[in-house]
């Protein structure tokens, strides 16, 4: 657009106010049209404003340029707020106010005359001022961001397998993973929990959820264990993940009057299918051509309406848009200054989008490296088979290009339940580096090797406690400490041996009901047992979330803190509670535990007359009544309750219909 078509719109005020901003004297009706047009389009000036010019004052004039000089003021100030890494150093409006009094871009309303400096309607970039203006060349990024499918298709089975070793997670009542799980996760995948890093773990779990992987049944995670997902490739999966999504997305001339994420997705898409893989897209070309809308449709960007709508568009620009085709592995992302401002399709994403070839994700050819230090170093691409193997017996720290997994006594041990013996690492371990364990690695496995094997499991023994008299005299009897031994004897042939003796022992088992009526409760958290001896039983379902005192054990905060950071959920301690203690739990100790959990108690005091009424046809009647349900709540056949505010308004309601109302006090 020419300046003189821009500078016709402007308030002849305005323009003065322009000239005078410049330091040339001027007065309103003294052809300041004319002055302006031949000043404001001088090209040493305009180079002189370019070099002065601060780095965010560069990009939003760089960024109509790329667009093609003009862009709605609306969209330019989302993309100067969005793709800035932290807070812009200098306001949007402040910015735009600055340029345009210096007279590098100008606003147009479409006709409508234009008052203010302040951003409204579209902004543009003069055909005369582009021209003067030293050539933009066309930057590589100083920065780049790779977008990597297959990171994404290892992140997701990595998540996967965590929700599977910790199945049964009982989400908030927001329907969120709990803080102590998403802090779990964030170690598991090797994220620092940057605010960047909890949006991607919420998109992994939305990934999941749209493949069918994983599903949500009351307030519970579970998941599919036998859908198609643990079987698929890296490729696969990261093609089945772009699709779901996708979604079904929009056909063409779908549009509609208003923008949705559909629709703008949409239309990113179709900018870049015009684009070959691996050539730099500028970021505000591509944006303004899927937020464009009508100028005289959109509002200005200060108002609240465009407020309103830019933080609107600000999310699904970038969380609902860009950020997943990164993690996807569809688009690189170029950074200049601490700014995104441009992508790159990927040969992934080109496939995806239907404007490339098929393409392979590598799962072979990475190696691992069996370190002194016990440590292996696993070097990108390696296979899902070998990452669940490695995770089983070591404590893993992922990364890119090198994942580190740990090889601790305590991962060993858990890998033992999944029949990872010692020899059976060793095997794993020198087969899939091709080379043989260091030494002093090699021997610690053996020396574990030999300690675990001491452990020996007796099963179906008796487990004898006594009280000060000490143990009684058997030869079938093995002590395990002060009052304490087992033997491997049938319980009942101990007791019948004995009660000749005189000694009547009191025998407990471990079925589900041996474990009721084992302890009461007080209101402070004592929890007392209420036979002679402590059931062994009971002791290790309260042992997480309790401490213990010669009486049984104690409730209180710290410990119940300490319950739930070891996995147990308020509703497990509670069951759990319920499961040993004899009869219903007192009223003081629930309200202290919920009020030390995530959901207080809450109570509402509200006061309210009862309707006594003889004949209970017409109380029916009453509760049918539309203008009355709201009011009443039926107690019996005889009875309303009726809150106090509206009584005397449903006592009037009463009399008109020739009903006698006694009120008694």
């Amino acid at each position: 657009m020419r300046l003189n078509e821009l500078v016709a719109h402007y308030d002849p005020s305005l323009v003065v106010h322009i000239l005078r901003q410049q330091g040339w004297p001027a007065e309103e009706g003294s052809g300041a049209e004319e002055q302006t047009l031949a000043r404001l389009s001088d090209r040493d000036r305009l180079a002189a404003l370019w070099t002065g010019l601060p780095a965010e004052g560069r990009w939003l004039v760089e960024g109509l340029q790329q667009a093609g000089g003009s862009m709605p003021a609306l969209v330019l100030s989302i993309l100067y707020e969005a793709t800035a890494e932290d807070t812009p150093a200098i306001p949007f409006e402040e910015l735009a106010v600055h340029l345009a009094a210096l007279g590098l871009i100008y606003w147009h309303r479409g006709g409508w005359r234009v008052r203010s400096l302040r951003p409204q309607g579209e902004a543009v970039l003069p055909d005369e001022v582009a021209a003067a203006l030293p050539v933009l060349p066309s930057l590589p990024p100083d920065r780049v961001y790779p977008a990597s499918p297959q990171r994404l298709a290892r992140d997701l089975g990595r998540m996967a397998r965590f929700l599977r070793r910790s199945s049964g997670i009982a989400l908030t009542r927001d329907g969120r993973l709990p803080a102590r799980w998403v802090r779990a996760l964030q170690r598991w995948l090797g994220l620092a929990g940057s605010p960047r890093d909890l949006a991607y773990i919420a998109f992994l779990r939305r990934l999941l959820e749209r493949m069918g992987v994983l599903r949500t049944h009351g307030a519970t995670l579970i998941l599919e264990t036998l859908h198609p997902f643990w079987e698929q490739e890296a490729t696969d999966r990261a093609a089945a993940a772009f699709h779901a999504w996708k979604g079904a997305g929009i056909s063409e001339g779908e549009e509609g009057e208003h923008l949705s994420p559909e629709l703008l997705r949409a239309r990113l898409e179709q900018g870049l299918r015009g684009h070959e893989a691996g050539a730099w897209i500028p970021l505000p070309a591509l944006v303004a051509a899927a937020l464009r809308e009508p100028v005289a449709r959109a509002p200005d960007p200060l108002s609240p309406a465009g407020q309103e709508r830019a933080a609107r568009w600000k999310a699904w620009l970038m969380e609902e848009t860009l950020w997943p085709l990164h993690w996807l592995g569809v688009l690189d992302r170029g950074d200049r200054g601490g700014r995104w401002t441009m992508v790159r399709l990927t040969a992934f994403g080109a496939w995806m989008l239907g404007v490339g070839e098929p393409v392979a994700l590598p799962e072979e050819g990475g190696r691992l490296v069996v370190q002194p230090d016990f440590r292996i170093l696993a070097f990108e691409p390696i296979s899902e088979t070998v990452r669940t193997a490695l995770e089983a017996f070591t404590e893993p720290t992922p990364g890119e290009p090198i994942s580190i997994y740990q090889i601790t006594r305590e991962a060993l041990y858990r890998g033992l339940s999944q029949g990872w013996d010692i020899p059976r690492v060793i095997r794993f371990l020198e087969g899939i580096s091709g080379e043989p364990l260091p030494p002093n690695v090699r021997r610690s496995l053996e020396d574990w090797h030999r300690r675990f094997n001491r452990v020996r499991i007796y099963r179906r023994v008796t487990l004898v406690r006594s009280g000060e008299d000490g143990l009684p005299a058997d030869p079938s009897l093995r002590p395990l400490g002060e009052g304490l031994g087992w033997t491997g004897e049938r319980a009942e042939a101990l007791a019948a041996r004995w009660r000749a003796r005189g000694i009547r022992p009191w025998r407990s088992g471990f079925r589900p009901e041996d474990l009721r009526n084992q302890v009461v409760a007080e209101d402070s958290g004592i929890l007392r047992w209420t036979g002679p001896f402590p059931h062994p039983g009971v002791e290790r379902l309260l042992e997480p979330f309790t401490e213990r005192t010669p009486e049984g054990f104690r409730i209180t905060e710290a410990s119940l803190q300490a319950g739930r950071e070891a996995g147990l959920s308020l509703s497990e301690i509670l069951q759990r509670l319920q499961q040993v203690h004899r009869g219903p739990l007192p009223a003081g100790l629930l309200a202290r535990l919920l009020t030390w959990s995530e959901h207080p108690p809450r109570a509402r005091w509200e006061p309210v007359i009862l309707l006594r009424m003889d004949r209970p046809e017409i109380l029916e009647a009453l509760c049918r009544e539309p203008a009355l349900s709201p009011w009443v709540r039926p107690l019996d056949a005889h009875t309303l309750m009726v809150r106090a505010d509206h009584a005397p308004a449903l006592k009037a309601w009463l009399e008109a219909m020739g009903i006698t109302v006694e009120e008694v006090r």
